[in-house]
């Protein structure tokens, strides 16, 4: 008895090796392309286009940036009715802002 490595039984007939690989590999570039079609209509659907949101709030923040930490002009009013002996406080107002607060 001569058994080859190289051979597949002769049970199988010598072209059913050759065709099974041919079919598992046009099965596997068929997969291959079904994935690929998923992803991309996936990526389309999934796209978000935020560049005008972006480019409004960036506009926002520079805006809000620009504007100054004090209003000079409120505090120059304060100080000159201060200092004149006009500015008087409400302190039913300052009972009900600390009451809030707590």
């Amino acid at each position: 008895m001569n058994i080859s490595s190289h051979k597949p039984p002769e049970s199988q007939g010598p072209n059913l090796s050759t065709q099974s690989a041919q079919n598992v590999q046009k099965k596997t570039i068929v997969d291959q392309k079904d994935k690929s079609a998923q992803v991309v209509s996936s990526q389309a659907a999934d796209r978000v286009n935020i560049s005008g949101q972006s480019k409004d709030i960036a506009d926002i923040v520079s805006a809000v940036n620009e504007l100054p930490d004090v209003r000079n002009d409120k505090v120059q009013a304060l100080k000159q009715r201060v200092d004149a002996g006009t500015y008087s406080v409400d302190p039913k107002k300052v009972a009900e802002s600390i009451i809030k607060s707590l």
